[in-house]
């Protein structure tokens, strides 16, 4: 018997690690910011659960993240960043059916790595129509409307994945971005928490749990909770160090509070992650 892929929400940039014919990751984008490039709605991008297992023949209507197994060769092209191969392969494999939804979600997929969010929009809606129990179309769609500006779509999108996958953290995170968005502040805490109750005890969720404490920091600052902030920005940069963001908004807030050396400090640890990344992407340094 083939074994089904089963995918969760987590971000694309670790799927190669975690590409099994078991059980496969498959997280999307988790917080705008780190230093990306505006989107065509001057929203920044993103810098990205483990799946739990699955029977290999769930019911037909019950929510499902299990990737049928003859699309497992596409994913795994997406999962190592080849994605015109990909695009290629989903192209043959949609003349012969076209009426699938999960190929349909796959396609979108790889217009969705490479930030073409436009090109992506549409196959994802129509992955869901197709295959509407397919959960992971819902929070991948979500992150897609969320960058092209359309957030109520978002928020829809991002709510059905919620229903169909309750524990999924990071879309109470994006849910929680919205929210804050609108100056809705308590819930934008209460999603924020949900965020990292659910994702607290993976360690392969730790960026995200750091995400959403730094979430919390920018939030407590909006409402002058300064200590607060302080200790939520502290814990995401000791929980995920290369959330070089989180380090400088520490460095602003630090000075506020009085706190010049440790300002400082915040400042060259926001520095040396930052160039650390910018190698990475082939980008120059800045200085100061």
């Amino acid at each position: 018997m083939q074994k089904r892929v089963i995918l969760s929400t987590m971000n694309l940039g670790t799927l190669a690690v975690m590409f099994l014919l078991m059980t496969a990751g498959c997280r999307d984008q988790g917080d705008p910011g780190q230093g990306q490039t505006a989107g065509p709605t001057g929203r920044e991008l993103p810098p990205d659960n483990t799946g739990s297992s699955l029977p290999d023949g769930p019911t037909a209507n019950a929510p499902s993240a299990a990737l049928d197994p003859d699309l497992a060769p596409i994913f795994a092209l997406i999962s190592q960043n080849q994605l015109g191969r990909a695009r290629d392969r989903v192209t043959d494999y949609l003349q012969q059916n076209p009426q699938t939804g999960q190929v349909q979600f796959l396609l979108g997929l790889t217009y969705h790595r490479e930030k073409r969010y436009a090109l992506a929009r549409p196959h994802f809606a129509k992955a869901t129509e197709l295959s509407p129990q397919f959960h992971p179309t819902y929070h991948f769609y979500g992150w897609c409307l969320y960058y092209l500006g359309e957030t109520e779509q978002a928020r829809t999108a991002f709510q059905e994945h919620l229903r169909l996958a309750p524990t999924e953290g990071d879309s109470h995170f994006a849910l929680g971005l919205l929210a804050m968005e609108n100056d809705q502040l308590d819930e934008a805490e209460r999603r924020f928490h949900q965020a990292i109750e659910l994702q607290i005890d993976n360690p392969r969720r730790r960026p995200d749990v750091a995400k959403a404490h730094a979430r919390l920091g920018d939030l407590y600052i909006r409402q002058e909770r300064l200590d607060a902030a302080k200790a939520q920005l502290e814990t995401a940069t000791n929980l995920w160090p290369q959330h070089y963001a989180a380090y400088y908004k520490l460095h602003l807030l630090l000075n506020r509070l009085g706190e010049p050396e440790a300002a400082e400090n915040a400042y060259e640890q926001y520095r040396l992650w930052q160039q650390q990344a910018e190698q990475r992407r082939g980008l120059p340094g800045q200085g100061r």
